[in-house]
């Protein structure tokens, strides 16, 4: 039997997720303060602590708002998700080119990771959002 989540574990997985990334994302960017690097990795690092810093930001204000929007078919947040699917291949490909695979294995991983449970939740946001929508469909009315 496959995995359902619940309207309330959907959120809750989203405000969790976007905290941990906000918070790695902000230890990151920590880090990369006191260093000085060549400009392509100080772009390629940068990118990737900010680019993990609005998208956590973004879940957890998905998460707060994610029963509101589920009737409405969650647009907002289906493109926070599809958009997050693209920064982490996006990052990955920076972040193997540029820093290489040895230097950011563990970063990597993390966005690896960070996709696989990025398209799961996408799947199960679809499936929230049309159940939704089908709920909230007015009744017919009979013209005469």
């Amino acid at each position: 039997m496959a995995m359902r989540e619940t309207e309330r574990s959907l959120a809750a997985y989203l405000v969790l997720s976007g905290v941990l990334g906000t918070i790695h994302a902000l230890n990151t960017a920590k880090d990369l303060l006191p260093i000085t690097l060549p400009a392509s990795w100080a772009v390629t690092l940068w990118f990737y602590a900010l680019s993990h810093l609005v998208l956590g930001i973004a879940y957890v204000v998905a998460g707060v708002r994610l029963k509101s929007a589920l009737p409405t078919g969650a647009g907002w947040i289906r493109n926070v998700l599809q958009g997050s699917i693209a920064l982490l291949i996006l990052d990955s490909v920076l972040l193997a080119s540029v820093v290489g695979l040895k230097v950011g294995q563990g970063d990597l991983i993390l966005s690896f990771i960070g996709l696989a449970i990025t398209i799961y939740l996408l799947v199960n946001l679809r499936r929230l959002a049309a159940e939704a929508m089908a709920r909230a469909v007015p009744p017919a009315r009979v013209v005469e």
